[in-house]
């Protein structure tokens, strides 16, 4: 991390020392006392300047060190990204502007591929994305996403993602003073993101390999079994950790082709599996948060196999025709990308169970929010 920026972070952190921790403790969320509760509460003070210098950081290792372009993107499409289907685990938030039906953005990866066909190699952006799914402690309407889509294969990302996660650490642990007011257990946080920081290439298992080892340790009722193949259960990837040992982040890869979006590519050995990895992270302390924070996937370039994807998951394709025709153009590259969901990590870092906890603004379906 460049001097300039680390002298920033603490700079900052120096104006919550000695600070008393009840003063910072987080309020009960009440939707109708909620803005005076930002107003009054430590909390939502510090929160404020931890997620600024996690946005900043963000920039700065896409921007700075990775070399990619952060691009103004849109919030409205007709084409979401996680269409509903089998290959779908979230819903999209549809609107009427005017006489046009249309959809808030659920994801920005397909904003990028145009733009990395016209000789860019590496885009980025961090903002909103919206879905329309019951909100539980994993699952907020509005959540704060950093995306990132490279020319290359999934096995060229990896390793900069893994670099994202132990550069957002480094963030973290130049904040101890923030950290022991907002976390429920500090002094564990800061060992835990320690770990992360210093942590070599982070330890990957497939997916069948995940399920053999639940069913054969009798937990096997924790993976999802269907008829377009399965994938694990939230308790099921916490299970999954305790089992492996694992103290730090550990990739799963190569779920079945139908578990996956349909723009998702097929692995050539194995048509039935995608080329993609869900980064999960084990829960710092009992019953914190945990789980998948970081999806990431490489590209289908194939026009055929996209087309055979959407019709095994019973998806119209009209949507997609402007997307399936991009692989049709001479200059067209293979690409991947990956996103990671802001508030996630923050809760995993914090110890915290519930990631409205982490967000300033929470907004969430069926509730009236102010402002």
């Amino acid at each position: 991390m460049k001097a300039d920026l680390k002298t920033k972070i603490q700079k900052a952190d120096n104006l919550f020392v000695n600070k008393n921790k009840d003063d910072f403790a987080l309020p009960k969320y009440n939707k109708d006392t909620y803005s005076l509760d930002i107003a009054k509460a430590g909390y939502y003070q510090a929160l404020v300047v931890l997620r600024h210098f996690i946005k900043l950081s963000s920039d700065f290792y896409w921007g700075e060190i990775q070399g990619a372009y952060n691009v103004d993107l849109f919030m409205l499409t007709s084409s979401v990204s996680s269409p509903m289907g089998p290959g779908s685990d979230s819903e999209a938030v549809n609107l009427k502007l005017g006489e046009l039906d249309t959809h808030l953005v659920d994801s920005s990866q397909f904003g990028f591929e145009p733009i990395l066909i016209n000789n860019i190699k590496k885009a980025y952006c961090y903002l909103p994305s919206m879905r329309g799914e019951n909100p539980d402690k994993r699952h907020l309407n509005q959540f704060f996403h950093c995306e990132a889509e490279i020319v290359g294969e999934l096995h060229d990302l990896k390793p900069q993602i893994e670099g994202y996660v132990k550069f957002l650490s480094e963030t973290l642990l130049l904040m101890p003073n923030i950290l022991s007011l907002l976390s429920t257990n500090h002094e564990v946080s800061f060992k835990k993101l320690n770990d992360l920081f210093k942590a070599e290439k982070l330890e990957e298992i497939s997916l069948d390999e995940a399920i053999e080892l639940l069913d054969k340790s009798g937990f096997g009722d924790l993976v999802n079994k269907t008829k377009n193949g399965s994938d694990i259960s939230n308790k099921g990837e916490f299970k999954l950790m305790e089992l492996l040992k694992t103290t730090t982040p550990v990739w799963i890869k190569n779920f079945d082709r139908d578990r996956v979006p349909f723009y998702q590519s097929l692995d050539n050995t194995n048509k039935n599996k995608a080329i993609n990895a869900d980064l999960l992270f084990p829960p710092i302390v009992d019953n914190s948060f945990g789980g998948e924070i970081v999806g990431s996937g490489q590209r289908q370039n194939s026009p055929e196999e996209m087309y055979e994807s959407l019709r095994r998951q019973s998806l119209d394709s009209k949507p997609y025709e402007w997307y399936i025709n991009l692989r049709r153009l001479p200059n067209y590259k293979t690409t991947s990308g990956f996103g990671l969901g802001v508030e996630r990590f923050i809760a995993w870092a914090l110890c915290r169970d519930d990631i409205k906890d982490v967000i300033l603004y929470p907004r969430l379906k069926n509730v009236l929010s102010y402002p």
